[in-house]
């Protein structure tokens, strides 16, 4: 269960690729510390943006739009 990193550990190894190259969307805070904790990157729309907790992640969104224009941006 989450923090723990294992589920996300598990994914990365069912899909062949390394953790390092995996991206996580997530918005929680024990998602985002788990993600962190594999060493995957993170993206959240934080479930309380007033959280200090979720300046950890690599990038901060406030919707899913966002994160879309984003991802098209740097494609």
């Amino acid at each position: 269960g989450k923090p723990h990193p294992a589920v996300y550990l598990k994914v990365a190894k069912k899909l062949g690729v390394k953790p390092t190259n995996c991206l996580v969307l997530e918005d929680s805070v024990t998602g985002l510390i788990a993600a962190k904790a594999a060493a995957m990157k993170t993206i959240v729309i934080p479930e309380d943006k007033t959280d200090p907790r979720f300046s950890l992640a690599d990038l901060v969104f406030i919707s899913m739009l966002e994160i879309i224009d984003y991802l098209k941006q740097t494609a």
